[in-house]
């Protein structure tokens, strides 16, 4: 499977399922500015409450196939495995589908990931070891710990203002790569005396 990061802001999201797991996905996918529809016969309080906080649509019967029409990413989160086999099967090819008990089936795979601002790091094993996923997401937890959220927003914010400089292209290299140096992620007073030196450039 080749990984990819998808913008999902004001694209459309079903998920077939009104329990755990549904809310789980659900809960990952919150914060991508997607319109999220939830399709079953019941819902958990949880998928309730959090739908009524987020403006996310409940429709209250078994999914079927016309439900997931337009949607640019499928959730099969049923807690029966034959519903999610049909409905994986009647899905077109080229959409999005993410089958949860039965990987497999669909052509997505969440994967272990973690935030610190703009950077993005993400694992899977592809279902072989979701223990092995878990453990190696603590450790890049503690590798990559809030000090890379200031850090990664400084360097876009740097890069940004980089690009726009009327200076050499080795020049513009040069100062990126010096961005680097791990005293403007530990310091904000390093930081900030560089962000001034580079607004002094022209």
């Amino acid at each position: 499977m080749q990984p990819l990061f998808i913008n999902l802001t004001n694209q459309k999201i079903v998920i077939a399922g009104g329990g755990r797991i549904a809310f789980r996905k659900a809960k990952t996918l919150d914060g991508e500015q997607a319109h999220i529809t939830f399709v079953a016969p019941d819902f958990s309080e949880e998928i309730i409450e959090f739908s009524g906080q987020r403006g996310y649509k409940l429709v209250q019967r078994e999914a079927c196939p016309e439900d997931f029409k337009d949607a640019v990413l499928t959730i099969l989160a049923t807690n029966n495995r034959e519903i999610n086999h049909e409905l994986a099967k009647s899905l077109d090819s080229w959409q999005f589908v993410c089958v949860v008990d039965e990987a497999g089936e669909g052509n997505v795979v969440f994967p272990a990931a973690i935030k610190r601002g703009p950077l993005q790091i993400a694992v899977t094993s592809n279902g072989a070891s979701p223990k092995l996923t878990r453990m190696l997401k603590k450790q890049l937890e503690e590798q990559f710990d809030e000090s890379w959220t200031g850090y990664s927003e400084f360097l876009g914010k740097c890069r940004d203002h980089i690009k726009k400089l009327s200076i050499s292209s080795s020049k513009k290299n040069e100062q990126l790569a010096e961005l680097l140096d791990d005293r403007y992620r530990f310091s904000q007073d390093e930081r900030e005396l560089k962000w001034t030196y580079l607004q002094s450039l022209t």
